[in-house]
């Protein structure tokens, strides 16, 4: 009978029960945020899985699954390696410098990095995604559609690859609300920073408090700090001048649950978050009532679940091949979420303005500067 065998390995200790009779073998690595980050893990995790199933029946695959600090990464590779691997499918940035090390070692292996290059062996395949366009798609959403001129921007580690999240977000506010302002700081400096929704909390209460009625979090696991602080707090009461929107409309025609009614009266405004990599639009479904008003405006999905199915399905298919894949709105890589949850917050008009932004970048008509280039 076919299955999907998985081993967490959280230490270095022997693999318990890796007798492999698969046909294929694969590692997936993350950086200890864990796999259910709902964000970037999850959805690395969840096109795994896919391809795994989509596989039943024809071909048999173990999927190990290393959880644990990057710097240990190297060392549980090779100790899986001696015994059997066809593919290391390594989550994130900070996996580069095992992938650099290990792919050299182990020529058998295929290796696919997402989210960074690595070194350019005939076994090792990068996949980047350019997060600042679908940034600045959700950015050009909030602007549009802030009803106090004052957005949001909370990133987890200060990196490259966030500052270009934020300077695409900043772009997109700008093209549609030039006098927007747009509030923004960083959780941390180390890797922690994908995992401490306390701070990434604070950070969004103090935003709010400066006007920000609209926070996009691109921080991994400490993004459900942004979101538990906005679906708890539902409201304010502007401190500021405030702006006539789509969204007010929106707002004023859209059911709301008793305990919104009951705590946000008048001369209140709602609270929204923007989610990153995968959709997390129901994250802000207070009642379990997609039809009421949600507190998820949108997310910024980047499409981790394609790199990581392609993986699997390429290396068991046999058509696995090296090289840089860069996925952009053009490739359907990144874009944003409309979904039962949030539909009715975004009149038809405001999508098909939404809509033919991203054909704009999509044709090569907008070009959205990625930071990363501009600052090597």
């Amino acid at each position: 009978m076919r299955k999907l065998f998985i081993a967490m390995l959280v230490t270095l200790a022997p693999l318990l029960g890796s007798a492999f009779g698969q046909d294929l073998v694969v590692t997936v690595t993350f950086d200890g945020g864990g796999w259910f980050d709902r964000s970037f893990n999850e959805g690395t995790w969840s096109g795994l899985t896919r391809a795994v199933q989509e596989l039943a029946g024809e071909t048999a695959v173990d999927v190990l699954i290393y959880n644990g600090s990057a710097d240990t990464t190297a060392t549980a590779l090779r100790r899986m390696a001696a015994t059997r691997l066809d593919l290391v499918v390594a989550a994130g940035f900070l996996q580069a410098d095992a992938i650099n090390e290990t792919s050299p070692e182990f020529p058998g292996t295929r290796f696919v990095l997402i989210d960074e290059v690595a070194n350019e062996n005939p076994n090792v395949r990068s996949v980047l995604f350019k997060d600042q366009e679908g940034s600045y798609l959700v950015g050009y959403l909030a602007g549009k559609l802030s009803q106090t001129g004052v957005v949001g921007f909370v990133g987890g580690m200060d990196v490259p690859l966030i500052r270009n999240f934020e300077q695409g977000y900043v772009l997109g506010v700008r093209a549609a609300c030039p006098e927007c302002r747009v509030e923004s700081q960083m959780v941390g400096d180390d890797f922690t920073a994908w995992d401490d929704p306390d701070t990434a909390r604070q950070i969004a209460t103090q935003q709010a408090a400066r006007g920000a009625d609209i926070i996009f979090a691109a921080a991994g696991a400490s993004g459900m700090g942004v979101i538990d602080f906005v679906n708890e707090t539902r409201c304010y009461r502007p401190n500021g001048p405030t702006r006539t929107t789509p969204l007010t409309e929106a707002v004023a025609q859209a059911p709301k649950d008793p305990a919104y009614a009951a705590a946000c009266g008048a001369g209140t405004q709602p609270l929204f978050f923007i989610g990153v990599d995968s959709n997390q639009n129901y994250m802000g479904d207070t009642d379990g009532d997609p039809a009421t008003m949600n507190h998820g405006l949108t997310s910024m999905l980047k499409r981790v679940d394609v790199a990581a199915y392609n993986a699997v399905y390429d290396v068991a298919r046999g058509t696995f091949t090296p090289g840089l894949q860069v996925l952009g709105v053009a490739e359907d890589g990144v874009g944003y979420a409309i979904d039962a949850y949030n539909e009715g917050l975004l009149p038809e008009s405001v999508r098909n303005e939404l809509q033919a932004v991203r054909d704009t970048i999509a044709s090569g008509q907008v070009v959205v500067p990625d930071y990363r280039e501009q600052n090597p």
